[in-house]
Order: C-alpha cells, then structure tokens, then sequence
C-alpha cells in the first residue's frame, strides 16, 4: 500500500529512542529512591530525563514528517491510479534500494521510477540542485531518484536475462505542488509537481512494446508466498 512504508519507518525511528529513554529513566530512578540524593544515580537520572524529554520532542517531529510523506505518496497514488489503460502502478517497489522506490509506473510510453516529495515551502531548482525556500535538503532527491531507476533497470536485466539494462526514466514528483517550475528536466532526470505528472508520463518520447511491457509486469507483480 502506497504510503505504509513511510508511515512504518516514522514510528520506528520515534519509538526506539524514547523506549530507551523510559529504560534509563527507570533504571536511575529505581537507584535514587526511597531517598533521593543528588549523586551519580540522581545525575543520570536527570540526564536520562532530559533524553526522555527530547526522544518525545523529536519523535512527535519524526511521525509528523514520515506521515506527511506518507500522504504525499497516498495522494500521489491516487493520481497514477486514473492513468489510461495500458499503463501498469506498482508501489513501494523493493529492489536493492535502501527504503524501495515510491511509485513505479510501466506503460507503453515507457518505465518511470517515482520519488515523491511532500515539501512546503517553495522548491526550487538552481545549479543542477532541489533546494528548498533556499536550502538544500540532507538528501538529495536528483540523487534519489536515479540510485531508484538504475537499480529498478540492473534489477530487471537480471530478472529478465536482458544484454543490456532497460531504460527506467528517474522521477521527482512534489505531492505538494510547490515546485516553482511545474515541470523541469536535468540531464535524465525529471521534476515535476503532481499535477502534472500524468501528463508527464502519457506523453514522454519514450516506448515500450507490448511484450516488453507483458515481460516486466510480470516480473514486477507480487507473488503469493
């Protein structure tokens, strides 16, 4: 399901932090009573509370980022779902990326690897680099985004038995619609808000045959175990 993933990740990054900060609490405060003295035990226990207290602070930040994102991805989701027949959506696509691959759409316009961002505030793109309201982020989505297609294509020439890689087109999708340009290409890489990403994919000069289509998807559908 599109979105279950970033929602996961959230809530592990938020719960390992503050579970270990309940651990610590609980171990120095068992040491510091009946009597509570200001000692080492009393130290760390303070230590371990402002750790508690900042494990919340940041958790709460962690879930709200990781939701937002996973909203982003749900909305994004929505919109691949109304693309014309012929076109095949898969999500949370894993395939020896670190966190898999948002959205993967195969069709006869060709193979798209979808990184989706839900960022506010303006985006912007200047020297060959996403910044937002001027600031670039701690990891790159240009980046992202082609590390996704270029492990989807070495993916499927394995799977496949393929010569060569197939070509998989990296996308960066804003769910937010706050990227200035609406729709930008660098070098093999496209930017796009969500409203114009399905008018991105049906019209890309980029083809696939039926068969290679058939071959793909059938690689890429999940398989009961």
């Amino acid at each position: 399901m599109p979105g279950e993933r970033a929602r996961a990740t959230g809530v592990m990054r938020a719960i390992w932090p503050l579970l270990s900060a309940i651990f610590l609490c609980g171990i120095f405060l068992g040491c510091v009573l009946p009597r509570i003295t200001f000692g080492v035990s009393g130290a760390g226990f303070l230590v371990a509370a402002i750790f508690l207290f900042w494990s919340l602070r940041d958790g709460f930040r962690n879930i709200d980022s990781f939701f937002k994102g996973a909203r982003g991805e749900e909305s994004v989701a929505v919109l691949l779902a109304a693309l014309p027949r012929g076109f095949h959506v898969f999500h949370d696509v894993l395939c020896g990326t670190a966190g898999g691959i948002d959205h993967v759409v195969v069709g006869p316009n060709g193979m798209f690897a979808i990184e989706t961002k839900c960022w506010a505030g303006a985006v912007t793109f200047e020297a060959g680099a996403i910044l937002a309201d001027g600031a670039a982020p701690s990891r790159p989505p240009i980046g992202q985004a082609r590390a996704s297609a270029q492990a989807l294509s070495l993916f499927l020439q394995d799977r496949l038995k393929l010569e060569s890689a197939p070509a998989c087109v990296p996308v960066v999708c804003f769910a937010s619609n706050t990227f200035k340009s609406e729709l930008l290409t660098c070098n093999d890489t496209v930017i796009c808000n969500a409203t114009a990403l399905q008018t991105l994919i049906v019209t890309y000069a980029s083809h696939l045959s039926t068969d290679e289509i058939e071959r793909i998807v059938k690689v890429m559908e999940p398989r009961d175990s």
